[in-house]
């Protein structure tokens, strides 16, 4: 019983160790894709949200609509 519950410990200690050196690859880099979004694609989105009063600007569902709506005009990430 006892040799189980070490085995258990060293086991946890190395995946977390493992997870603690391999998070440290994988940084914030991974959005690079959002750099590359098609132009008119974020100037439709800026210009529907700039046309919207500021109450409703930051409601959920007004957001998705203006996504929505810009993504049926234009490819977000191009053709």
């Amino acid at each position: 019983m006892k040799t189980s519950r070490i085995a258990l410990f060293a086991f946890a200690t190395i995946v977390g160790i493992g997870s603690l050196i391999g998070s440290g690859h994988a940084k914030a880099g991974g959005l690079d894709f959002l750099n590359h979004m098609n132009p008119q694609f974020t100037n439709c989105v800026a210009d529907t949200r700039a046309g919207i009063s500021p109450q409703y600007r930051d409601q959920p569902n007004v957001h998705d609509a203006v996504i929505d709506y810009c993504a049926r005009k234009y490819p977000p990430l191009g053709k």
